[in-house]
């Protein structure tokens, strides 16, 4: 049987190159077309567990299929940076339509059907995926399939790896040692997308409302999911304050940040973050713990005239609330 070969490669235009992978493991089926796009040795860095080796990726992606056979993985937008010799970083998001048909971590099949947005940070050298850093909504899924969120993150828990727990202290530690730079107030997102990053964050973290309302048109909007959507820099600004209730002692990082122009006025932004903090307020019923929680997020925004307009915020609640519990 001949084996079957994909149609990218390293001379591939990068936006194409993602979008046709993707289309033709998933889409097509081409499962085994991971071996060819994935390096031997990537590695995937996620809330919910690394992963190593294509081998590996190739084993997780047939189990996800025969929990959802009829899975579609959608893409909403690609932003890059890098080139070809270089390498190339993508942060692709998708949404993902598919019907629950077979077991999951959170019980026997549903039958139900199941929309969440996840991104997928890579870095690709010579054609191939060598790292990724992916966000999945968790939370999402698991309420869709009728599982109790804290019984679903006690299990999430009780599944974290000590390769997992070693990553999360490394990373909170990073993160806390770090000296920021200092915040630029006049940064515009087209001219230094890196320190508009680091300008919109901070306002977001530290509640600092004259500069979030500086940075954030009055008409911006943030998605969270396919169904949890805050319009208005109002409803935003509340939504970070909510987060920075529970997420005492906080200290975030910018790791990456890639821009691409959009239509003659605008420039999409995405920016791969993390945040160390304390769990300091109740969550979901659970009251405060004192422990020490760790957030790996990505968020896409669209800018419009030097400020936020349309904002796509991915992380895994799921995970987080499971750093709360004992498993």
């Amino acid at each position: 049987m001949t084996k079957r070969v994909g149609a990218y490669g390293a001379e591939s235009d990068i936006v194409d190159y993602i979008l046709g992978i993707t289309f033709e493991i998933w889409e097509q089926r081409g499962v085994e077309l991971i071996e060819q796009y994935y390096a031997p040795d990537c590695v995937i860095y996620g809330l919910d567990g690394i992963t190593r080796g294509n081998k590996t990726v190739v084993h997780q992606t047939w189990q996800t299929l025969e929990s959802f056979p009829d899975r579609l993985l959608l893409a909403e937008n690609v932003i890059w940076s890098g080139n070809r010799e270089d390498g190339y970083y993508s942060s692709h998001r998708l949404l993902s339509r598919m019907t629950n048909r077979g077991p999951t971590r959170y019980g026997p099949a549903t039958g139900n059907p199941v929309r969440m947005t996840n991104i997928a940070d890579c870095v690709i050298e010579d054609g191939v995926i060598t790292r990724e850093w992916l966000v999945r909504d968790n939370m999402t899924l698991a309420t869709q399939l009728g599982a109790e969120p804290l019984a679903a993150a006690r299990l999430m828990a009780r599944e974290r790896s000590d390769e997992l727990s070693q990553w999360f202290e490394s990373e909170i530690r990073r993160v806390r040692e770090a000296d920021p730079p200092e915040v630029q107030q006049a940064a515009l997102p087209e001219d230094d997308p890196v320190a508009f990053a680091w300008r919109v964050l901070d306002s977001c973290w530290s509640g600092d409302r004259a500069a979030f309302d500086r940075c954030h048109a009055p008409y911006s909007v943030l998605h969270r999911s396919p169904f949890r959507h805050y319009s208005g820099r109002d409803e935003v600004f509340d939504y970070y304050r909510s987060l920075r209730n529970i997420l005492g002692d906080l200290r975030f990082s910018v790791d990456h940040v890639a821009a691409q122009p959009f239509s003659s006025n605008g420039v999409d932004i995405a920016v791969r973050w993390t945040v160390a903090g304390t769990h300091e307020d109740e969550v979901m019923g659970v009251q405060p713990t004192g422990r020490p929680l760790f957030v790996l997020g990505v968020t896409h925004w669209r800018c419009i005239a030097g400020r936020v307009a349309i904002e796509m915020t991915i992380f895994d609640d799921l995970a987080v609330l499971g750093q709360t519990l004992d498993p």
